[in-house]
């Protein structure tokens, strides 16, 4: 088993060089090298080139031998059979850490697989931990590391993300962005030659500074150790596996050189483990925001509060069909809304409890809010708004009813994202995550459910 001392060297290298770095924007060097500059790495920087003498301003040196000070972290942006001597090399200066971006290995055959077979002994005979090969790479966000070929600048935040696909993380990534959703790790893993799933997952597990764990999984064949490892770990990890049929499957398989295997026998496995399974991009960006920023409920009991009965609805059917329920609201409440409201109120006295008119002004939608909150049958408040021109947003009222209900509020606003940028500076401030459709809060609220609940049963 890997531990967690040689990717600590990796994540958090004091010096990094890029072996086969390039003066064209059109290649693989040139963009690892302006990715580590974009992302601001504090340490040392060593292009290599045997015939370059500068790029982007700084020297670049003709050889890793050249390099008068160690190096921790070798960046390959070379072919497949270059990179074989270029590891030889690493070796031979002492380097610890590299990633490997090229393919053509495991992936496209037995030729391939014999050439992955000779990278992998030679970090076995130097002790190099390797990622990849076959990789975007990785992001330490903690230590403003951007050792990837697509160069970016993310949110930071608590949440690490284990990619096997380089498109299906940046995907993840650009929507974990707009959702608000800040970064710590991440992680492509490509062919896995040194370092397994449950290797980065053991790792990110005792990362003080990760809080929830997101996956994107084709298929590996040590699935089990996978789990057991996830279940060890006290931190939440969210799973979205794909390849559910035999062109997927292939698909995996001259990808990274995975057969994906049963879909099924991976949901059950999951579920057996307390791993939290997702179905799509958009369901794991909700489940790792809310999982990252809201308290956990004491049960499975939600009460949705809003002025429009449609997202209501959606809303419910999405939680009533991840282990949710929605239970009638208590006498008292009842009462107290009648007393709010007067005699005969406009609008039927039920969970979900939509008040239409009566809840457009912020104030007004922020005192029935809080009945439903301060209900004792309720766990969990779900609060659906509409944005309006002339009506604020009760983004105030959900956080005082947050912290005098002492409950988790999950907030869903209709409205274009240009207008929720405060709104969520200020809800997720106070730990409430606000999302832009009733599906999202709906997949939110119920992993927190889901992760609550695993707490309970191995609190037993």
């Amino acid at each position: 088993m890997v531990g967690g001392h040689e990717l600590d060297n990796i994540f958090y290298p004091k010096s990094v060089a890029v072996l086969g770095v390039s003066d064209s924007r059109q290649r693989v060097g040139y963009n690892l090298f302006e990715s580590l500059l974009q992302g601001g790495f504090p340490g040392s920087l060593y292009p290599v080139h045997p015939r370059l003498e500068t790029v982007l301003g700084r020297r670049v040196y003709h050889s890793l031998a050249e390099i008068p000070e160690k190096v921790d972290l070798a960046l390959l942006a070379l072919n497949e059979r270059a990179t074989l001597a270029a590891l030889e090399e690493c070796g031979e200066k002492g380097v610890k850490g590299a990633v490997c971006v090229a393919g053509g290995y495991r992936e496209v055959g037995e030729a391939g697989a014999a050439l992955e077979e000779e990278l992998r002994a030679i970090a076995r005979r130097y002790g190099i931990g390797l990622i990849g090969p076959n990789t975007l790479g990785l992001i330490n966000n903690d230590a403003d590391l951007y050792a990837t070929f697509y160069p970016l600048r993310l949110p930071k935040g608590p949440v690490s993300f284990i990619s096997q696909s380089g498109g299906m993380g940046l995907t993840f990534m650009h929507r974990a962005a707009d959702a608000g959703l800040g970064l710590n790790k991440w992680v492509g893993v490509g062919n896995r030659s040194t370092f397994e799933f449950a290797d980065y997952l053991a790792y990110f597990g005792q990362d003080p500074t990760t809080k929830v764990i997101g996956i994107f999984l084709e298929g590996t064949e040590g699935a089990a150790r996978m789990v057991r490892v996830a279940a060890a770990i006290a931190k939440p990890v969210v799973v979205y596996k794909v390849g559910r049929g035999e062109v997927t499957d292939y698909a995996s398989l001259t990808h990274t050189g995975t057969l994906a295997g049963s879909y099924r026998v991976y949901r059950d496995i999951f579920r057996q483990f307390g791993l939290y399974a997702v179905e799509s991009v958009a369901q794991m960006v909700a489940a790792l925001k809310a999982l990252s920023l809201a308290p956990l409920p004491q049960g499975n009991r939600v009460g949705i509060m809003t002025h429009t009965a449609g997202p209501s609805i959606v809303a419910a059917d999405e939680l009533l069909s991840r282990g949710c329920s929605l239970p009638p609201l208590a006498a008292a409440t009842l009462e107290a809304i009648e007393r709010l409201t007067g005699p005969s109120p406009p609008f039927v006295l039920k969970n979900p409890l939509d008040v239409a008119g009566l809840g457009f002004a912020a104030e007004a939608y922020g005192q029935y809010l809080e009945l439903v909150a301060q209900d004792p049958g309720v766990d969990l408040v779900l609060a659906i708004y509409c944005e309006h021109k002339n009506w604020r947003f009760p983004s105030r009222e959900l956080v005082q009813a947050k912290e005098r209900a002492g409950k988790p509020i999950v907030a869903c606003y209709a409205s274009r994202d240009e207008f929720l940028e405060e709104e969520r500076k200020l809800l997720e401030h106070h730990g409430i995550p606000l999302f832009g459709t009733p599906e999202e809060a709906a997949w939110g609220a119920a992993a927190l459910v889901a992760w609550a609940e695993r707490l309970r049963r191995k609190a037993k």
